[in-house]
Formats: structure tokens, C-alpha cells, sequence
């Protein structure tokens, strides 16, 4: 990940120690070497502060965070995941202990106190004005997206708007609408104050309609569906668009392409700025990342994806694979095998182009025997061993846009069937066009809110934002008595596993995480804790 000067204040560095900052960050700030008389005094003081709150939405692989959004979705039927902490989550297993929850707490506060930091001081800077707002404005943003997380989380929050001092910090927790009131107030001056776009070194930075994006999650999660659909239709006559071929969404050489909104920016394999550690997590062992597959798909998203032709033509090219196999998984949408790994299909490893399963290094990395193919890098080189990706991370893009305001449309008018033409191709029509022209279109009065639930499935696997939509949609108890299904590899042949890697295990409490305990311990004010924890 890019390299950030930590910049600190005293007040600041306390909030952080009470809210369990790791020692490896605080260890990079000498103490007593920056303090408020020395620091906060010009526009490159202010352009630091402001690139350490831009720093906090990396987060480190272990933690979860805007930086590796993709763990979320492995909460759900999409996906399991292999690291045994995350694996708690996914099957319901976890309490207020959990590191998991501890560090998704403490990851977005360090944010928020960073972002109250700069919000605190930049007023006496002395610099033009409309820098100085666009500035305020670019942290009110993310301060807005570190309190999305931890609202869509957590719930009732403790809510800080300065920095606090450690006996200040003590506080309870404020109601999620007085949370949202925040988020709101922060969005709607971002808008006002920050550029359509940058060009050069400013690229990433946060645009107006990265806040406009962020409102309408806030909207949808508030289940404010005009105001979603107003602001994403907002961002539709921003010029915007759909990139014309799916898989080169997430190409590293068509980075911050006409679809991007907002992401997390990388650099990678240079001795001054390391590049990003989440495709560690996506990828296979043999893929030039040397990856862990903790992304491992299952079968219930392999079914999302439609049959567009029902007598497909290929070349049986590994004779370990049954034909009916291949029948399963081929002539479906091409967003299949542009998300995912599958029998008979082809990937390229650092030692040359090998077929799915039998020929891929290490297979039982991933038990349910398949890998992602979305976000991963192939052939020798463009990643490294050492967690050191160059692709950055989109948080915000089109399709997503799109696909929320059908949903808000929707809701806002009674129902799926009553969306008119004109929505439906702009929107859901014009992504499955862009998929593939044999999916099938919708038209007015024949979809379900079922369908456009499934298709942000299909388009947005693994980008994060499914667990979210579910809890918004109420649908997260699906997951109680969810069986993970994959592929059995044994006996040198592969079919369709009928024996559960796991049994998920979902209750109505699981709808929010707990406050975690190590926080109660510090800080007894939080309680009383979550709704059946």
C-alpha cells in the first residue's frame, strides 16, 4: 500500500491508544516528535494530515476494512473463507471476543480520529479558501465512509465529532440516526465543495460523485429510497459509463477507467510504496501473488449465473473432467468465468497456462476446490510473493450505481413490476447487454425484486457489498442451516459435492455484530451490548 506520513497529535495518539490502535503504527511516530504547536501550520501540513486519513482505508489483510472489502461477502452463500477467524463470522460461531469484530471497530475509529483531527485544525491554516474547503471536504467524506461502516455494523455508535480526550472518549453510544444525521451533514458539504474530477498525482482523491455514491448508500441503508434514487440519478448525468468488456473492469492497465467512481489507490513493487495485500487473499497458489485462496466460491454463486446456451461447444481437454461437468458450467453469463475458477477452465500460473482443477498448484488450498478469477493477476509477473498487488480497489463503480437505483426505484414505487421501460434499460438491461447480448431483457412488469437482487449478485461477487445488501434487504437469515457446497476432487475425478464443508448456524442477532468486548472492558459506558450477545 502507499506509504503515508502518520501525523498525530497528542489528544489524538490518546483517542487511538483507548481505542486499541496497533503497536506497529504507533511505533512509526517518535513520541514528542510532532505536537500541535509544531504541526498544522501550511497547506503541506494540511495535505499530510489529509493523506493519513486517506491511509486508514488500507486496510492490512488481517483486518477488515474498506481496503479488503471483499471478506464481507464471504459472509454469505456467495463465498467461504478460509482464515479461521473470518471462518467464525461466515458460520456464526463468534462472540463479542472475536478479533474479527475488535479490529473492524478499532480499523475505521482510527479513521474517524484522523479525520477529526484534520477537521479540528485546518481552519487556521492559512491557504486559499477553496483549497482549504475542498480539503475539509475531502475528509468529511471519508469520516462519513468510516462511521457507514461502523453504523452498517455496529448500529448505535459512540459518535465523535472532535478529538476527544482519553477521560471524553469514555462516552455512550449515540443512536444510529444521530450517527446518519452526521454522515449526511459531512456528504452534503463534500458535494458542494469537492472538484468533478483531478488529473496527475490527484487522481484518487475523492470526487464529487464518490460523495454522491455515498449518499445513496447511506440513503438505501436509512431506507430513504427517494433520496437514493434522486442522488444515483444524479451520478447517471455525470458521465460516467459501463466499460465495454466486463473483465477489464479490474485490469491493472485500465485503472480508473470511465466505470470507476471511487477506489483505494495502489503502487506496488518500489521501494518506497508497497502496492495492496487483498489479492493475497483472492489468489491461487500458483498465480504470481502466491496467493492463500481465501476467496473460495461456491456453488450457490456458480447457479446464480445463468444458462445463456443450453448446447454449448467445447473440447474436452482433461479427460479427469466428466462431459457433465463440463455441461454444468459451460454457456453460461461470461461474468462466470470472468469472477471465478471453474473446471475446464484455463488459468495462467507463473509456470505457464494450466487447466482447471487437476493441473493448478496446490487445489486443497480451497475447499470448496474452486478459486476467483476477479481481481487476480495471471502470468509471471505484475504482482509479488510479498503482498504487493498493483491494483487498486474499487469501492464505488457504475454498475453498482445503477443497480441501486433500479432497487430504489423500485421501492420508492411499489414493487419491482412497477419500474417503468425506460428504467429497466437503462439500468439492469444496459449491465446484462454488457455482460452478454444472449442474456435475456427484462421487461416493464415481468421482474421481481428477487431478480434484481441476483444480479447484483452477479455483477458485484466479491466486491463487498452483498453482506451489506442483505442485512438491508433482511434477508441475512438465510444464511441459518446454509450448506457450502463446492467440488469433490477425490479419486482423480471431479463432481458436484453433495457433503457440506460447513453448516452455517445464523440467529436474528447476527444482524449486527456485537460491541466488542476488549472496547466494553475499557469502556463500560457502551453497554448495554447488541441485541442478543
Amino acid at each position: 500500500m502507499k506509504k503515508y506520513i502518520y501525523i498525530w497529535s497528542l489528544p489524538v495518539l490518546l483517542t487511538v491508544l483507548l481505542f486499541g490502535c496497533h503497536e506497529d503504527t504507533l511505533d512509526t511516530v517518535p513520541l514528542g516528535a510532532l505536537s500541535e504547536d509544531s504541526f498544522w501550520k501550511t497547506e503541506g501540513d494540511a495535505q499530510a494530515g489529509l493523506t493519513a486519513i486517506y491511509d486508514a482505508m488500507q486496510s492490512d489483510f488481517r483486518h477488515l476494512g474498506w481496503g479488503n472489502m471483499a471478506i464481507f461477502d464471504l459472509f454469505t452463500q456467495i463465498g467461504r473463507v478460509r482464515n479461521g477467524g473470518f471462518n467464525a463470522i461466515a458460520n456464526g460461531t463468534y462472540d463479542p471476543s472475536s478479533g474479527v469484530i475488535r479490529d473492524l471497530w478499532r480499523t475505521n475509529y482510527k479513521g474517524v480520529v484522523r479525520a477529526n483531527d484534520f477537521i479540528t485544525h485546518i481552519d487556521a491554516i492559512e491557504m486559499d479558501a477553496a483549497i482549504k474547503a475542498r480539503l475539509t471536504g475531502e475528509a468529511k467524506f471519508l469520516r462519513a465512509m468510516f462511521y457507514f461502516m461502523l453504523v452498517d455494523n455496529f448500529g448505535d455508535i459512540p459518535l465523535f465529532e472532535t478529538v476527544p480526550t482519553v477521560e471524553d472518549a469514555l462516552v455512550s453510544r449515540s443512536p444510529k440516526a444521530e450517527v446518519v444525521a452526521l454522515m449526511k451533514s459531512d456528504i452534503e458539504f463534500a458535494i458542494a465543495n469537492l472538484d468533478a474530477s483531478y488529473t496527475g498525482n490527484n487522481v484518487g482523491r475523492a470526487t464529487i460523485g464518490a460523495a454522491t455514491a455515498l449518499k445513496v448508500k447511506i440513503a438505501l441503508i436509512d431506507q430513504d429510497w427517494a433520496t437514493a434514487a434522486t442522488a444515483a440519478e444524479q451520478i447517471m448525468g455525470m458521465g460516467y459509463d459501463l466499460v465495454p468488456n466486463y473483465s477489464y473492469i479490474f485490469s491493472p492497465s485500465n485503472e480508473n477507467n470511465e466505470e470507476v467512481i471511487f477506489d483505494i489507490q495502489y503502487i506496488f513493487q518500489n521501494d518506497a510504496e508497497t502496492g495492496n495485500q487483498y489479492e493475497k487473499l483472492f489468489a491461487p497458489r500458483g498465480a504470481a501473488a502466491s496467493g492463500w485462496s481465501w476467496v473460495q466460491p461456491t456453488l450457490f454463486l456458480v447457479d446464480k449465473f445463468e444458462v445463456i446456451d443450453a448446447n454449448p461447444t467445447y473440447v474436452v481437454e482433461d479427460s479427469r473432467i466428466p462431459t457433465e461437468i463440463y455441461d454444468h458450467f459451460e454457456g453460461r453469463d461470461p461474468r462466470m468465468d470472468a469472477t471465478i475458477i471453474r473446471p475446464g477452465a484455463h488459468f495462467v500460473e507463473t509456470s505457464g497456462d494450466k487447466i482447471h482443477p487437476f493441473q493448478m498448484r496446490n487445489l486443497g488450498n480451497t475447499q470448496t476446490r474452486f478459486w476467483a478469477r476477479k481481481y487476480v493477476i495471471e502470468g509471471p509477473t505484475g504482482s509479488s510473493f510479498s503482498r504487493d498487488g498493483p491494483v487498486n480497489w474499487i469501492v464505488f463503480r457504475y454498475a453498482d450505481v445503477l443497480l441501486n437505483y433500479l432497487e430504489a426505484v423500485a421501492e420508492r414505487d411499489g414493487g419491482a413490476a412497477s419500474v417503468s421501460q425506460g428504467v429497466l434499460d437503462a439500468t439492469i438491461n444496459k449491465i446484462r447487454t454488457r455482460a452478454s447480448n444472449l442474456l435475456p431483457l427484462y421487461t416493464a412488469g415481468n421482474i421481481t425484486m428477487e431478480d434484481i437482487r441476483d444480479e447484483r449478485i452477479r455483477e458485484l461477487a466479491y466486491e463487498g457489498w452483498h453482506f451489506s445488501d442483505m442485512k438491508r434487504w433482511e434477508t441475512i437469515n438465510t444464511n441459518n442451516g446454509f450448506q457450502v457446497l463446492g467440488l469433490n476432487t477425490s479419486n482423480n475425478t471431479v463432481k458436484l459435492s453433495t457433503n457440506p464443508i460447513a453448516t452455517r448456524v445464523w440467529e436474528s442477532k447476527h444482524r449486527l455484530f456485537p460491541i466488542p468486548q476488549s472496547e466494553i472492558d475499557i469502556n463500560p459506558n457502551l453497554k448495554p451490548q447488541n441485541t442478543g450477545w
